[in-house]
């Protein structure tokens, strides 16, 4: 498999962490104003703890619409890849954001390129990107498909969290609140096709953490054992327990990178780590414990925000664009995701 492009497209509306202090101050208009005081001080402390600058939004009330940008996404990575939709054999679509669940939203990409492409959906919270990889991957070795289209589109900060995030919460509710005010949107589409550069995947699976994070539909009761959080927010409101996600995420890759790579040699053989981690200070502590140093790509969160499954490929699409990633590089995806669940992605860009 070969990785022909990868396209990010981010929306216009760009919230610096004090966009959104100030969006909780004016939320909270009728609170004590000492209260917002404290709790705006409080916020404005736990963003510069996770690393956390700007993330960018679609701007509701100009009219700006999803979809503009999965098209525009998609037509960068086409012509990027030299390539018309018309070669593209199957579409699919992977991620937390999604407008259905009936059909797969990977039909009405197929639809909007205009041909009679296969289509459908893969779902593994932040792993669905790689995740959607693996499977292209098996696809184009068993030669079913020459081309593979792989389309995410994170858009959830409207239908997942603003307004009613901004209210004034309780430091218990905070726990699980917090990393809602840290996610941004963004679309990614990659065009894969069929070669002999193979890839390696890896992955390992801790559900005792399933309910660390999770976004939960209408009746979940009926598809899980009774968690207290689980639903904590709400239906359709994510309910993250930020600070013990991050601790599992960042203990278990560390201990997953060295059971795989063993020595500093065999890290070092790597030119590029590519991970998705809700928050800066965990790299940071992941790349001196494993020796990454600048080999570790950081900085996605810190100007997107959490992106959800289109971190890593807008980790790849931004290393690519300013230099530090280069074709005939080795590189590693090393997603820690909600579930929990852990990748180590190894292959030659």
């Amino acid at each position: 498999m070969i990785i022909r492009s990868v396209a990010l497209r981010t929306p216009s509306q760009c919230l610096t962490n004090e966009d959104i202090l100030q969006r909780i101050r004016e939320y909270n208009v009728r609170a004590p104003s000492d209260d917002v005081l404290r709790y705006c001080r409080k916020i404005g402390a736990m963003f510069e703890n996770v690393g956390a600058e700007t993330r960018y939004i679609r701007d509701r009330k100009g009219g700006e619409k999803g979809f503009d940008l999965i098209m525009d996404a998609m037509r960068a990575a086409l012509e990027e890849a030299s390539m018309t939709a018309a070669k593209i054999d199957l579409v699919i679509f992977c991620g937390v954001g999604r407008g259905f669940l009936e059909p797969a939203n990977a039909a009405f990409i197929a639809k909007a390129l205009g041909g009679t492409c296969q289509a459908f959906d893969i779902s593994e919270a932040c792993m669905s990107w790689v995740r959607a990889l693996q499977v292209a991957n098996g696809f184009l070795a068993a030669m079913s498909y020459s081309n593979i289209l792989v389309v995410n589109a994170e858009f959830g900060v409207h239908e997942h969290g603003l307004p009613g995030i901004l209210g004034i919460r309780s430091d218990a509710h905070l726990e699980f609140s917090f990393p809602s005010l840290t996610i941004g949107e963004g679309v990614s589409a990659t065009v894969l096709s069929r070669s002999e550069n193979r890839w390696n995947f890896k992955f390992k699976s801790i559900p005792k953490y399933a309910s660390l994070c999770n976004l939960p539909l209408d009746g979940f009761e009926d598809y899980c054992e009774p968690d207290p959080r689980i639903g904590a927010n709400g239906n359709h409101q994510l309910a993250a327990y930020g600070q013990r996600l991050g601790l599992v995420a960042i203990r278990e890759m560390i201990a997953f990178v060295r059971q795989n790579y063993q020595n500093a040699t065999n890290i070092a053989a790597v030119d590029a780590w590519l991970p998705h981690n809700p928050g800066e200070a965990g790299l940071a502590l992941m790349a001196t414990r494993l020796g990454l140093g600048s080999k570790l790509h950081t900085g996605i969160f810190r100007k997107f925000g959490n992106l959800v499954s289109a971190s890593i490929p807008a980790a790849l699409y931004t290393a690519t664009r300013d230099g530090r990633l280069k074709r005939g590089d080795r590189i590693v995806f090393c997603p820690a995701s909600a579930g929990m669940s852990f990748g180590l992605v190894e292959g030659v860009y």
